[in-house]
C-alpha cells in the first residue's frame, strides 16, 4: 500500500489540486456551445483533467447558466481577451423588381445573428427585411418627391393662374382676329395702299420747278442737256435711278443727287467720281484722270490758273486793280498744270509711264503699272500723298515717289505699302539732310544724307 502511496504522490495529476465541478442544468454536456477564443483544434489542447477556464456564450432567450468553479492549475491560464462589440452591418438586399421603374428596399440590420442561430435564407431574409430593429432608419425611397411639390405650392398656383389667363386670352384674340378683324385689318391696309398711291401721284406735290446744278467738272447746262423729267412727276415718285443713268453718259458723274423742296421744287446735281491719280503722259502733253474705281474718266486741260497758294482758280478774281490781279495769279501748263489739277483734287501725279498706255473714256485701266500706281495711291494716307509731288511709274518694280522736300524714295512693287510710308515718315522725323531712301525692302531699308557743309 505504501508502493502505491508513493506513486500517486510522483504524479503531476496527484501534486495538482482537483477541480470541483457544479452541475448548472440537467442538459448534457454535448448540447453546450464550443469555447469562442480557442481556434485551435482539440488534439493540440491540454487533457481534460487540466480544466482552464472556458468562456460560453448564453442564448439570449435562455436563462444564464452558472458559470463552473473551476480551481486553478499550477499555470493558471490567461484569462482571454473580450472580444470586442460588433458594430451592426447594414445588410441590403434588392426586393424583386415589379417594372421597369422598380425602386430597391434597403433595410439595416441592427444586430448580428447568435452563434446558434442560424442566417436568414429565402423567406426568412425576406421577413427579417421587412421588419425594421429597434433603433434603425428605414431607407426605402418614396416613389414621388412630395418635397419640390411642396415648395412649389403658392407659386405653382400662381404660374398656373397666369397661364390659364393667357391662354383663356390668346384663344379670344384668335377667335376675333378669325373673322371679322381679320378683314377689317385687311380693308384699312387696302383702303391705305390705295390712298398712299393717290398721294405719290397727286398734283399736290408736282414736280413744277426742277433746278439742274452743276459740279466741278459737269457744267450745268451739260447735265440739263441729259436729263429729262417726264411729265406728271411729283416730289414723291422722282426716279432717281433713271436720272443716274442719263447722267452716267458723262464720264464723271458716278450717281445724282436729289433734294426735295416741297411742295414743288426739285433740285438735281450731279455727283462725280473721286479722282485717283493724273496721269501726264509727255508723248502726247495731256493729262488724263483716273477715278478711284481704277477706270479712265476723261482728260484734263493742261492750261490752269493758280493763285498765289498753288490752288486753281477758274478765272482771275476782278477787284478792279488788274495789275494786283497779275500779280496774284500765275498760268501753268504741261506737267506743271497737270500737279497742280492733281494737288487740287487730291490725287497723285504719274509720269515716266510706259509709251504702250492707252487711255479711254469710261474704260477700266488695264496697264500693270498703271494698277500698280493706283496701289500707292490707295494706299498711302492723305497726308502722305500731300508731300508727293509725283509718282515715277517706269515700270512696276521701279517705282519712285518724289517729295516736295527733294526727297526721292525708292518704292518698287506695291507690297507693303503702310510699312514703307511708316518707314520713311520716321526716318525724316529723325535723320536730318535725307536725300535717297530705299524702302523696297521696308525691313532692310537704306538712305543717303547730304554731306555736312
Amino acid at each position: 500500500m505504501a508502493s502505491s502511496s508513493n506513486r500517486k504522490s510522483n504524479s503531476s495529476v496527484s501534486k495538482a489540486s482537483k477541480p470541483t465541478f457544479r452541475r448548472a442544468g440537467s442538459k448534457p454536456a454535448a448540447a453546450r456551445p464550443a469555447p469562442a477564443v480557442s481556434a485551435a483544434p482539440r488534439s493540440a489542447q491540454k487533457p481534460i483533467s487540466s480544466y482552464t477556464a472556458r468562456t460560453r456564450v448564453a442564448k439570449p432567450s435562455a436563462k444564464p447558466r452558472k458559470a463552473l468553479s473551476v480551481a486553478p492549475a499550477r499555470k493558471p491560464a490567461q484569462k482571454p481577451a473580450p472580444r470586442a462589440a460588433v458594430k451592426p452591418q447594414a445588410r441590403t438586399r434588392k426586393a424583386p423588381l415589379k417594372g421597369p421603374a422598380a425602386t430597391p428596399r434597403v433595410q439595416n440590420v441592427s444586430a448580428a445573428p447568435s452563434p446558434q442561430q442560424k442566417p436568414a435564407r429565402g423567406a426568412a431574409l425576406k421577413k427579417a427585411a421587412r421588419r425594421t430593429a429597434p433603433g434603425t432608419v428605414s431607407t426605402v425611397p418614396a416613389k414621388a418627391r412630395p418635397a419640390r411639390k411642396a415648395a412649389a405650392g403658392p407659386a405653382g398656383a400662381l404660374i398656373g393662374f397666369v397661364g390659364g389667363v393667357l391662354g383663356g386670352a390668346v384663344r379670344v384674340v384668335g377667335k376675333l382676329l378669325s373673322g371679322k378683324v381679320v378683314a377689317l385689318v385687311i380693308a384699312v391696309a387696302l383702303l391705305l395702299g390705295i390712298g398712299g398711291i393717290v398721294v405719290v401721284n397727286s398734283p399736290i406735290f408736282a414736280a413744277t420747278d426742277i433746278q439742274i446744278e452743276g459740279s466741278e467738272h459737269v457744267s450745268a447746262e451739260a447735265a440739263r442737256q441729259l436729263i429729262q423729267v417726264p411729265e406728271g412727276t411729283t416730289l414723291l415718285n422722282v426716279d432717281t435711278a433713271a436720272l443716274t443713268a442719263e447722267l452716267s453718259e458723262n464720264p464723271w458723274v458716278s450717281g445724282v443727287t436729289v433734294e426735295r423742296e416741297f411742295p414743288h421744287t426739285l433740285r438735281i446735281t450731279p455727283t462725280e467720281r473721286a479722282v485717283a491719280a493724273i496721269v501726264y503722259i509727255p508723248s502726247d502733253d495731256i493729262a488724263w484722270a483716273i477715278g478711284d474705281d481704277a477706270c479712265w474718266i476723261a482728260p484734263v486741260s493742261l492750261s490752269v490758273t493758280v493763285d498765289a497758294e498753288g490752288n486753281v482758280v477758274d478765272a482771275v478774281p476782278g477787284d478792279g486793280d488788274t495789275a494786283t490781279d497779275a500779280a496774284a495769279t500765275q498760268q501753268l501748263t504741261g506737267v506743271d498744270a497737270a500737279r497742280a489739277l492733281a494737288r487740287a483734287d487730291g490725287a497723285v501725279l504719274f509720269t515716266d509711264v510706259p509709251a504702250d498706255v492707252e487711255p479711254s473714256t469710261g474704260r477700266e485701266v488695264t496697264s500693270d503699272v498703271v494698277l500698280a500706281g493706283l496701289a500707292y495711291a490707295n494706299g498711302f494716307s492723305d497726308g502722305f500723298i500731300a508731300q508727293i509731288q509725283s509718282l515715277s511709274l517706269p515700270s512696276v518694280d521701279a517705282i519712285t515717289a518724289y517729295l516736295d522736300s527733294g526727297v526721292e524714295v525708292s518704292l518698287g512693287s506695291p507690297e507693303d505699302i503702310a510699312t514703307k510710308e511708316r518707314v520713311v515718315t520716321r526716318l525724316l522725323e529723325q535723320q536730318q539732310g535725307v536725300t535717297y531712301v530705299n524702302v523696297r525692302v521696308p525691313d532692310n531699308y537704306t538712305f543717303r544724307s547730304a554731306p555736312a557743309v
